[in-house]
């Protein structure tokens, strides 16, 4: 509860009480916390207070708010190592978690002068945009897209795209992923994002964008993955300018990556 003749901001001392609430299991992962209203009245403070406190709590990954049906407590951060290339499923499996993927569109597409240049193919040629959401329990946490030359499968579409993996697919042709160039930053979810991943407009995202390379260094897909910021956190290795090469050797993947 609040205490008057305490230093700490009121904000903060709800934070702390509701972090005691999740640390006590009395609000209980995945369950809905009280309301801004009904929490101003219990603690007998302002609703803009309520509204930092739980703003701030969503920001670190304690609480999640879900479009349309409130602000519910989240589930663990998943976190993962940026320096290795990792597939969604891994990392999913890694942290005890049940992988899923729902196709939410395939189509093929004339590749743009930027994307051919990625792909390393002429512009204009046949590429397959793959949409698919990723689930973890059930709970969709992650959008890919993924930019495939037709000419590597052309079949692809006609494959299970959401009960096989996109790289097991392409290694039946000889295609195996051996490594990836990628690039991250932080994002707003964008109306149709937040709806798929059941949060409101604006949520802060991280966005992956990469190209995944076979063993003999040739593009095989452009990818853009976009992961709720609130339920991830990774980690990335720097070293100094006399060590980047040697460390760049270590850290690359040296067996197959599976989707």
């Amino acid at each position: 509860m609040i205490n008057n003749k305490s230093k700490l901001p009121y904000y903060t001392q709800l934070k702390e009480w509701i972090l005691q609430q999740i640390d006590n299991e009395i609000l209980l992962k995945g369950e809905k916390i009280p309301s801004e209203m009904d929490l101003a009245q219990q603690h007998g403070i302002s609703r803009p207070t309520v509204r930092q406190a739980i703003g701030e709590l969503v920001q670190e990954g304690y609480l999640i708010k879900k479009r349309g049906l409130g602000t519910f407590v989240s589930s663990p951060i998943i976190t993962g190592n940026a320096n290795v290339f990792t597939t969604f499923a891994e990392g999913m499996r890694a942290s005890g978690l049940t992988d899923q993927a729902k196709l939410i569109h395939g189509q093929i597409i004339q590749a743009s002068d930027k994307l051919a240049e990625e792909l390393a193919i002429a512009p204009g040629s046949n590429v397959f945009k793959i949409v698919r959401l990723r689930l973890a329990n059930d709970e969709p946490l992650a959008i890919r897209t993924s930019f495939i030359p037709c000419h590597l499968y052309p079949e692809l579409l006609e494959e299970d795209l959401e009960g096989v993996p996109l790289y097991d697919l392409l290694q039946r042709k000889g295609h195996v992923a051996m490594g990836s160039s990628q690039s991250f930053q932080a994002v707003g979810a964008l109306a149709e994002e937040a709806e798929l991943l059941q949060v409101d407009t604006g949520t802060p995202m991280i966005l992956w964008n990469g190209v995944a390379h076979n063993e003999r260094n040739m593009p095989i897909e452009k990818y853009k993955a976009l992961y709720l910021g609130s339920r991830f956190r990774f980690t990335i290795e720097q070293v100094g300018k006399n060590q980047a090469g040697t460390m760049h050797e270590e850290l690359m993947p040296i067996g197959p990556i599976h989707f």
